[in-house]
C-alpha cells in the first residue's frame, strides 16, 4: 500500500487541505458536547447563572455581607462592589430593585474566594430551614441577637465551616449559584428571561457551529473524493500505458481477464481505501485522541473506557483472523470469474453451434457461486461487527449513566458532566471502531495495489535501448541472418537456423504447415519478440538497436485476426495515420477491394462499426483491416495470413492491386499464408517445416525440387494449375 499512496504525491496540497479540514471538522465536532453541557447544568439547572460571585447585590445583602467579614477584609467589599444610585439610567432597566434603593454592583473580583464566602454565608442565613435550626424567628432577630452577642458569630462561622467540610468544589459552586439566583430575584431581575436568553445564545452558537462543522465535512469530502480519483486516475493510466509497452511474452504470464480486473476492480479498491484514508482514518485518530483527552477530565468515570476498548481490540483481532486470508483469494475469483465470462461471451455462436448452453452455464454457476458463498461469508462477519458495536455502545452508555448517578448523588459531577462524558466516551470508542474496519479492509486493498504494482513493476522483455541507433530515412534489405527463437520457459527453439534477405519491392512469402513457425517468424520483424540468436537487420543496423516507435512507424502491420476498433470505417482507417488525406484512404479501400461495400454502406466511411467488428463479415473485417495497413505509408508490409477470409477472385485482385502499389513505393512486402494461389507470384518463397527452411526460391523452384512445397502445392491445386 505504500507505493500506492505515492500517487498522492501531486495532489500534496489537496491532501493538506484535507488533513486541515478533517481538524477543524473535529475541533468543531468535540466542541459541542460542552456547549450542551452548559446549557443542561448552567441554563436549565442554575437558570442561566455561570458565575460564583453574584454581579450585583442589595444594600440589605450588602451590608450584612460586612458582618461576616473581618475588619481587615471590609475594604476588599468596598472595592469589589461600588454603589449605584436609584436614578442611574443605566442599570434601572437591569435591576428594577433601584427605584426602592441602592444596588451594588460588581467590579472587581480580585480576593474573590473571600467575597464568596461572605456572601454564601449572608444568603444561607437567609434561607427558613436554617433559621429554624438555629431557632430564630427570623433573619432580623439573628442579626439582632448578633449585635447584643458577638461571640455568636465565631460560633456561627464554626458551624458553617462544618458543614462545609462535606461539600465538594461542585457542590459549592452550585450552593453559590443557586443563592445568586435568589439574590438576582431580590434585585427584580427576569430570572425566567436570563434563563431563556442563555439557552438560545448558546443554541445559535451550536447551531452555528454545527453548520460549520458540515461545510468542513461536505468539503473535506469533496476534496479527498478528487483527490482519490485523481490518484486511481494516473495509476489506471500508468498500468495501461505498461500494458501497452508489454511483449507477448508478458501477456502470456497476465491474463486479458486478470489484467482488466487489475486496472478495474483493483484500482478501484484502493480508490476508496484513499477515499477512507483521507478522510475517516484522519477524522479518526483526530476525534479519538481530542476526545480522549477530554475523557480524562472526568477521572470518575474514565477507567469504564479502558474495558471496552480492550474489548473492541479482542474482537478485530478474531474478525481480522477469520477475513484476512480469505480477502486474497476474493481478488483470484474476479479474475477467475471475468476470465469465464470473457470466454463465454467471445464464444458464444461456438457454444450455441454444439449445443452447450447448459454446459457453460453450469462452468459460469460454478464459478459464480464459489465467489458469492465467500462474499457472502465475509459479508456476514462484516454484518456481524455492526449489531456488535452498539451493544457495545448501549451498554457503556448505560453504565456511564449508571455509575454518573452515584457520582451526582454524592454532588462530584454535574448532570451535564455526564452528558458531555458520555458524548466523548462514544466518540472514542467509534473512533477505535473505525480505526479497526480500516485494519479489516486494509488486508484487501493490499491485496489489489500488490496485484497492480505486480503489473506496473514487470519489466518488459522487450525493451528500448538506452543509446538507440536510427534506421535509415530510405528503404533498405532486411537480412535475417542465422535466426533462433524459443519461448520463454521453452525446452527447445521453436525456429533453428533462419537465414534470407528481403530486398526493396521483393514480396517475400513464408507458407508451411500449420505450427511450422511462420507467424512467429514474422513477429520478429516489428519485434513482438526478439530473437533469441542471431540478428535481424535493416540495412546494416540491428533492428534491436532502434527504438520500438521507430522501427514500427516503418511498418504496415496486418494481423492475422482481423482487429476492428468501435468506431466509424474512417476513424478505423486513420487510426494507422490520423493524418492521411482522403486520396490515401480512398486508394487503400481500392488496393484491399474495400471500396465497393463500404461506398454501399447507408453511411458510406461514416458507417459504425460495432466492437470487435460484430456487425461485418470476416471477409469485409480482413479487407478493411488490410485497408488500414495501407493507410500509412510504409517501408515494410506484414500480412500474417491475412488473405484466408476472401475468396479467390477477391484475393487475385487485391494481389494484383498490392503489386501495382509495391512497385509504385519499393515497399518490401512479407505474406504468410496458407494458400498456394496467395503467394505462387511471389519473389521469394519461404518454406517452413518444424521451424526449419525446407526450402527458399520462386513457385517454379520450389516445384522443382522442393518435397515439402510440392506436397502442399499438391494438395491444393491441379497439376494444370500449377504449370506442370
Amino acid at each position: 500500500m505504500r507505493k500506492a499512496f505515492r500517487y498522492l504525491k501531486p495532489f500534496a496540497l489537496s491532501v493538506l487541505a484535507v488533513i486541515c479540514l478533517v481538524f477543524a471538522q473535529v475541533q468543531l465536532e468535540l466542541s459541542l458536547p460542552d456547549y450542551m453541557s452548559g446549557i443542561v447544568t448552567y441554563g436549565i439547572q442554575y437558570s442561566g447563572i455561570k458565575e460564583t460571585l453574584p454581579k450585583a447585590v442589595t444594600e440589605d445583602t450588602y451590608r450584612k455581607m460586612q458582618v461576616w467579614m473581618s475588619e481587615e477584609e471590609h475594604p476588599l467589599l468596598e472595592t469589589a462592589y461600588r454603589e449605584i444610585s436609584a436614578g442611574d439610567p443605566a442599570y434601572i432597566s437591569r435591576y428594577p430593585a433601584l427605584s426602592e434603593g441602592p444596588v451594588y454592583v460588581l467590579e472587581s473580583e480580585e480576593n474573590k474566594d473571600v467575597l464568596e464566602k461572605a456572601f454564601l454565608i449572608t444568603a444561607m442565613l437567609k434561607q427558613p430551614q436554617i433559621l429554624e435550626a438555629m431557632k430564630m424567628e427570623n433573619e432580623d432577630a439573628l442579626y439582632a441577637a448578633l449585635a447584643e452577642h458577638p461571640e455568636m458569630k465565631e460560633m456561627i462561622l464554626s458551624g458553617i465551616e462544618k458543614q462545609f467540610e462535606g461539600y465538594t468544589a461542585e457542590n459549592m459552586d452550585g450552593a453559590r449559584r443557586m443563592m445568586i439566583k435568589s439574590e438576582y430575584a431580590a434585585l427584580g431581575v427576569n430570572v425566567e428571561k436570563l434563563q431563556s436568553g442563555y439557552i438560545l445564545n448558546e443554541g445559535l452558537i451550536m447551531l452555528g457551529i454545527a453548520l460549520l462543522c458540515s461545510l468542513t465535512a461536505a468539503l473535506s469530502g469533496y476534496i479527498s473524493s478528487r483527490t482519490a480519483t485523481g490518484a486511481a486516475r494516473n495509476m489506471r493510466r500508468d498500468v495501461f500505458a505498461k500494458v501497452e509497452s508489454f511483449s507477448n511474452e508478458e501477456f502470456s504470464r497476465f491474463s486479458t481477464a486478470s489484467l482488466i480486473t487489475r486496472t478495474t476492480n483493483d484500482i478501484q479498491q484502493v480508490q476508496q481505501l484513499m477515499n477512507m484514508m483521507l478522510r475517516i482514518v484522519l477524522f479518526a485518530p483526530f476525534m479519538g485522541l481530542t476526545s480522549l483527552f477530554k475523557v480524562l477530565r472526568y477521572r470518575e468515570l474514565a477507567g469504564i473506557l479502558g474495558w471496552v476498548i480492550l474489548i473492541i481490540l479482542v474482537l478485530m483481532v478474531i474478525i481480522l483472523y477469520f477475513t484476512m486470508p480469505r480477502f486474497r483469494i476474493v481478488q483470484q475469483m474476479v479474475d477467475r470469474l471475468n476470465l469465464v465470462t470473457r470466454e463465454q461471451l467471445s464464444g458464444m455462436l461456438v457454444i450455441r453451434a454444439f449445443n452447450n448452453q447448459k454446459t457453460e452455464e453450469k462452468r459460469f454457476d460454478e464459478v459464480n457461486t464459489d465467489l458469492t458463498k465467500l462474499n457472502i461469508f465475509l459479508n456476514r462477519v462484516m454484518a456481524v461487527i455492526s449489531p456488535l458495536m452498539s451493544l457495545l455502545m448501549s451498554s457503556v452508555s448505560i453504565v456511564i449513566i449508571w455509575v454518573g448517578a452515584s457520582h451526582i448523588d454524592m454532588g462530584t459531577m454535574q448532570i451535564g458532566d455526564m452528558l458531555a462524558f458520555l458524548q466523548y466516551a462514544i466518540h472514542v470508542l467509534m473512533s477505535f471502531m473505525i480505526v479497526a474496519m480500516i485494519f479489516i479492509m486494509i488486508p484487501r486493498s493490499a491485496v489489489s495495489a500488490g496485484r497492480i504494482f505486480e503489473v506496473l513493476e514487470t519489466e518488459p522483455a522487450i525493451r528500448d535501448p538506452e543509446h538507440p541507433e536510427h534506421l535509415p530515412e530510405e528503404n533498405r534489405t532486411i537480412t535475417f541472418d542465422h535466426v533462433c527463437f524459443r519461448y520463454p520457459n521453452a525446452e527447445q527453439d521453436v525456429l533453428h537456423d533462419i537465414s534470407f534477405t528481403a530486398s526493396p519491392g521483393e514480396t517475400v512469402a513464408m507458407i508451411g504447415s500449420t505450427g511450422s513457425g511462420k507467424s512467429t517468424l514474422i513477429n520478429l520483424i516489428p519485434r513482438f519478440f526478439d530473437v533469441t540468436e542471431g540478428s535481424i537487420r535493416f540495412g546494416d543496423t540491428d533492428i534491436r538497436n532502434v527504438t520500438q516507435h521507430e522501427l514500427r512507424q516503418k511498418i504496415g502491420y496486418v494481423p492475422q485476426k482481423g482487429v476492428l476498433f468501435s468506431g466509424t470505417v474512417d476513424e478505423n482507417l486513420r487510426y494507422a495515420d490520423e493524418n492521411a488525406t482522403e486520396e490515401t484512404l480512398q486508394n487503400a479501400l481500392e488496393v484491399s477491394q474495400a471500396a465497393e461495400f463500404v461506398s454501399q454502406l447507408p453511411e458510406g466511411r461514416n458507417e459504425m462499426i460495432s466492437q470487435g467488428g460484430t456487425n461485418v463479415s470476416g471477409g469485409q473485417k480482413q479487407r478493411l483491416s488490410i485497408a488500414r495497413a495501407l493507410s500509412k505509408p510504409s517501408q515494410v508490409y506484414i500480412f500474417d495470413d491475412t488473405f484466408s477470409a476472401l475468396d479467390y477472385q477477391t484475393d487475385a485482385k487485391l494481389r494484383e492491386a498490392l503489386n501495382r502499389m509495391i512497385r509504385k513505393t519499393g515497399s518490401t512486402v512479407f505474406i504468410v499464408a496458407q494458400r498456394i494461389s496467395t503467394i505462387m507470384h511471389a519473389d521469394k518463397i519461404i518454406v517452413l517445416d518444424e521451424g526449419k527452411v525446407a526450402g527458399m526460391g520462386t513457385h517454379k523452384e520450389l516445384l522443382a525440387d522442393c518435397s515439402v512445397y510440392q506436397e502442399i502445392a499438391g494438395s491444393q491445386l491441379s497439376r494444370e494449375e500449377l504449370g506442370l
